[in-house]
């Protein structure tokens, strides 16, 4: 990864001082030095990260058409050499690909250029749909998203001194309940002297969630918006806190706005919001002065799009188009991946990176209206919001007039409660849909962790609005 030396820091400070680190090894000092490249690009106008993100395209375009039997026998998929660079126009008149195109064309989308012969490693998502993707990066991936995750630990001020939990997909390959490590996790272990880091599988029910919080009483806590759910009304329910705790950060689910207030009213502290997909890496997070996301804009081009393939414009909502900017080994040129997010204003912290006001997620969590017409799903807390004995719900469009909630109790709801759960539902889908209820001992979670409140079993519909 290059950077031009162009300073756009605005009158900001330039990178903090590293002399803290202890003697740092190669890989690590890499680190750092991306690390130290993005705290200054941050501060770039939006025309200066703009004519960066074209210029990298453009050497990742030529490595396409080159090495990348998929792009170099379809010339369509490329725009044309130019020794201009790359015209905005011409880009995006480029076609989209799509998740079946790369399930399919694996093979062909991976490069073969010698260089990469040896240094190329596989991952595989599932993301909400359960079908496996697999996505091939080079060595230079890891590094890129370490320097970008210790921008973002510096972004909300992490102190090495304070425990990290996290509560999410087993990685261990033991049936112990939590993993611990004497220190934060590679390579913020070998840079800094830190604290414990300790891992307990997302699977866990609650209550044990709560007494392994109890008990390790960490400074910061990594989980899933759903899972955070679960332990803020556990914790309500019996009034306990957290000790020590500093910031919850949450991630891979969609959050809802409601669940911000949740967490400071609950457990006193912030909640800090990182979206990010396993094809990519980190695409946006949330700026440490405000709700909304900043786009990694170093690392990805992010489009987000009107349904006609337009730009969305501040305050409109569209489709998410990323074109991963390092994706040498397999390149996704203008890849989208599935969710929906609306554009924001430039931030008035100075930063010049893009701004994502909300993320949505995916296609299947959208309502289709009788009508075929497509929206948004329903905010599930505001139906909620009073409610305490529901403990857990979940929403699925069953057929273009049917809802089925599924919910979780702790016990059983009165007529009243039950009468005021449709109406509030209604209110918000319309009087077309049957609204069954089904109340259940517990709502299993997708094999990856993930718990969706809504999703639609429907295909088809007209463009979301």
């Amino acid at each position: 990864m290059t950077f031009s030396s162009t300073d756009g820091s605005r009158g900001k400070p330039a990178s903090p001082d590293f002399a803290f680190f202890p003697a740092l090894g190669p890989a690590e000092t890499q680190i750092v030095s991306l690390y130290r490249q993005l705290e200054n690009s941050q501060w770039w106008s939006a025309g200066q990260l703009r004519q960066h993100q074209f210029a990298q395209a453009a050497r990742l375009v030529a490595h396409a058409r080159q090495h990348v039997p998929f792009y170099a026998e379809t010339p369509r998929r490329l725009p044309s050499a130019a020794e201009g660079g790359i015209d905005e126009n011409a880009w995006r008149s480029l076609p989209i690909l799509t998740k079946q195109e790369v399930r399919a064309e694996t093979a062909r989308l991976r490069s073969r250029d010698p260089h990469f012969s040896t240094s190329v490693y596989s991952e595989w998502t599932t993301g909400s749909s359960g079908r496996p993707l697999e996505v091939f990066k080079t060595a230079v991936s890891d590094p890129l998203f370490r320097a970008l995750k210790l921008r973002m630990l510096r972004w909300y001020g992490y102190d090495p001194k304070c425990k990290v939990c996290e509560i999410r997909r087993p990685f261990w390959n033991t049936d112990a309940p939590a993993y611990r490590m004497p220190c934060w996790e590679w390579p913020f272990g070998n840079m800094f002297p830190s604290a414990e880091q300790v891992s307990m599988s997302i699977f866990a029910d609650t209550e044990a969630q709560v007494r392994f919080l109890e008990t390790e009483a960490p400074g910061y806590l990594l989980t899933f918006p759903s899972n955070l759910r679960l332990i803020l009304r556990a914790l309500r329910r019996t009034g306990k806190r957290v000790p020590n705790l500093r910031l919850v950060r949450t991630m891979t689910e969609r959050l809802d706005p409601d669940l911000r207030r949740e967490c400071q009213e609950v457990l006193g502290v912030p909640l800090r919001d990182v979206y990010g997909a396993t094809e990519v890496g980190f695409i946006a997070i949330q700026c440490p002065e405000h709700d909304h996301y900043h786009v990694q804009s170093e690392l990805n081009l992010v489009e987000v799009l009107r349904e006609d393939g337009t730009p969305c414009r501040p305050g409109e909502t569209g489709r998410v188009v990323i074109t991963p900017l390092h994706a040498f080994a397999m390149p996704l040129l203008r890849y989208e991946l599935g969710d929906y997010a609306e554009v924001g204003e430039l931030c008035p912290c100075g930063r010049g990176l893009p701004v994502l006001r909300q993320i949505y997620g995916r296609k299947q969590e959208t309502l289709t209206l009788p009508s075929g017409e497509r929206r948004f799903s329903v905010e599930m807390f505001m139906v909620f919001e009073d409610i305490r004995p529901v403990i857990q719900y979940q929403l699925i469009q069953k057929s273009l007039t049917v809802l089925e909630l599924r919910m979780v109790t702790e016990r059983p709801l009165e007529k009243a409660e039950c009468d005021l759960i449709i109406q509030r539902l209604i209110r918000q889908v319309g009087a077309e849909f049957e609204i069954r209820l089904v109340f259940m001992e517990s709502l299993p979670r997708h094999p990856g962790g993930k718990h969706m409140d809504f999703f639609s079993e429907v295909e088809g519909g007209e463009a979301v609005r």
